[in-house]
């Protein structure tokens, strides 16, 4: 997921060369960003407030740390692709090395692992290509077994553990897994037995290895491959970029360079995790905002830093989602990720430093809002008004089926637009730099003007919390009587429907820390005010849609009735 820390890892190595455990806490990365730390976790655990200060956001504070940033190539060719990596100036020169990786997950038919936050896995590694991919072909190669147990989130910040051990064929060894915490799961054996395979991922994975790369040592893997489940395939086309060693700016800046050149999009989903939703046919899923999780005593900045991880995945998984789908929650999504992201960086202004504006996202987001208007006017203003419409006769049916039929072309127009900002450089260079610019925040909360601003409220999160979303209520309660007046613009009605989304998204994000009817009685009132004028503007934008495909004048001049018919309505109540 998105946010600043990988889990820290303890390589503790047993008498058998190939036998090692790994025991991992917390995880919290950003866009795909991920730290691991070599050291074990103390078993005196700290609140999550502490830990995110001591341990998640203090840059490279512990030693042996590990960072990886995932980058998915949208629009890419998987035939040509690699070429245009070598072409590169900063690989051109490198040595690279090729390896075939095939990985095969277990779990039960009811997927108990699954639910238990675990997963149990088969890793085969070969030098060569393998000489089939039927069903129930066993590669040659060296076998590793992986078991990752069952970890603890709260806030992005987990703890997990992971144990690998080499196997001699390409089939489960279950005394190894006794030798791991697989037994508190499994302790009478039926787990294990009731284990299937449930999907596999193929890829070939090269390698570069940049050593003194600005003052850091840095792996470049490139995967191209498949995931395979239910008789479905996935494509598997992304980058990962390791820091081995040195600053961490060094790795931003080698993402960058890749960026300006290559298309690139930040994400984090696992390949497990695209497994699974591959198993139940639901690749692309729409990602909708998720609960952000704050100790009562977290500082400014802290949530900050955790609003941010979290509007930035809200974000860039629905963007991926939209490079292979025609999905219009997609698109909705991916708008209201960007929006809450600006609502955070308003909330918490007080106490951030100056953040870039990313001029770079520019076009892409004019190509979300273009296309989500066509969708709303296609999915949501014609569905609900078309029968009442209808009720006019055949020679409506066919002004109906005309309209909708230029409305599809059109928005078959502008998702390709869309797919061509993705696939642009230029849309890629911008998310990483607001995924350097989160990871920046790690040193704020120690800088002298911020801890002034912060005035010692640390101690009293929900006064700060609370003050904040006094001015935000405020705000909305004046632009609401200012947009009621007889005769006010629609440019006013206008500001008042962002006004109430910015309320919103803030009384969400904040809402853990705030007593409960604080946040929810303005949450409530700002979800209202969206619908109404929500709905208002959404006639207003497909009478101007429709004008510009040459709708039938019939057809606007109906909706142009049901919009006022609702005006008189609002001014007589």
């Amino acid at each position: 997921m998105v946010g600043w820390l990988k889990p820290e890892r303890a390589f503790l190595m047993s008498a058998h060369p190939w036998q090692r455990t790994k025991e991992k806490t917390g995880n919290l990365c950003c866009s795909g960003l991920i730290l691991c730390s070599q050291a074990k976790w103390s078993k005196t655990r700290q609140p999550l407030s502490t830990v995110q200060t001591d341990a998640v956001f203090q840059r490279r504070a512990m030693s042996n740390t590990e960072i990886e940033l995932k980058l998915l190539l949208p629009g890419a060719d998987a035939s040509e692709i690699e070429g245009r990596l070598r072409g590169l100036p900063v690989l051109a020169r490198r040595k690279s090395q090729s390896q075939w990786l095939w990985n095969r997950y277990f779990d039960t038919p009811e997927e108990t692992l699954r639910e238990q936050r675990s997963a149990l896995r088969l890793r085969c590694v070969s030098d060569a290509p393998w000489k089939s991919v039927m069903p129930g072909f066993v590669p040659d190669g060296e076998w590793i077994q992986t078991f990752k147990s069952a970890g603890t989130s709260l806030g992005g910040l987990s703890e997990r553990g992971e144990w690998e051990s080499r196997v001699t064929i390409g089939s489960l060894n279950e005394t190894a897994l006794r030798k791991t915490p697989w037994s508190h799961l499994d302790a009478d054996g039926h787990l294990f037995a009731a284990l299937r395979p449930c999907f596999e991922t193929r890829c070939r994975r090269t390698t570069w290895q940049l050593q003194r790369y600005r003052g850091a040592s840095i792996e470049v893997a490139f995967d191209v491959g498949e995931i395979v489940a239910e008789g479905r395939s996935l494509p598997i086309l992304e980058l990962e970029l390791e820091l081995k060693s040195g600053p961490e700016e060094s790795l931003f800046a080698l993402a960058q360079t890749i960026a300006h050149s290559i298309a690139v999009l930040p994400c984090d989903a696992s390949k497990a995790e695209r497994g699974y939703q591959l198993t139940r046919g639901r690749t692309q899923a729409p990602r909708r905002a998720q609960m952000i999780h704050l100790d009562k005593r977290v500082s400014p900045i802290e949530a900050a830093q955790a609003a941010f991880a979290e509007t930035y995945e809200h974000l860039t998984r629905n963007l991926s989602g939209l490079t292979a789908s025609d999905d219009p929650e997609l698109v909705h999504q991916a708008r209201v990720g960007w929006r809450r992201w600006r609502s955070a960086k308003w909330l918490f202004s007080p106490w951030l430093p100056r953040m870039p504006e990313f001029e770079g996202l520019k076009p892409l987001l004019n190509e979300l809002g273009l296309l989500r208007d066509l969708d709303v006017l296609r999915c949501d203003t014609l569905a609900s008004w078309l029968p009442a419409f209808l009720d006019g006769g055949n020679e409506r049916l066919r002004i109906a089926d005309k309209a909708i039929a230029r409305i599809d072309q059109a928005r078959s127009h502008r998702r390709a637009q869309l797919r061509s900002q993705l696939a642009s450089p230029v849309t890629g260079a911008a998310l990483v730099g607001l995924s350097q610019a989160m990871f920046e925040l790690a040193g704020v909360q120690s800088t002298p003007a911020v801890a002034r601003k912060t005035k010692g409220k640390k101690a009293k999160t929900s006064q700060w919390a609370h003050d904040r979303m006094t001015t935000l209520r405020r705000r909305l309660e004046r632009s609401l009587k200012a947009s009621a007046e007889f005769g006010a613009p629609v440019e006013l009605i206008h500001r008042s429907r962002l006004q109430a989304k910015r309320a919103r998204y803030a009384a969400e994000m904040l809402g853990v820390v705030l007593p409960p009817e604080t946040g929810s009685q303005l949450a409530r009132k700002a979800t209202a005010v969206q619908t109404r004028v929500g709905a208002d503007r959404d006639l207003r934008q497909a009478i101007t849609l429709l004008r510009s495909l040459n709708a039938d004048a019939s057809l606007i001049a109906f909706l142009q009735g049901v919009l006022t018919g609702r005006s008189e309505v609002q001014i007589t109540h």
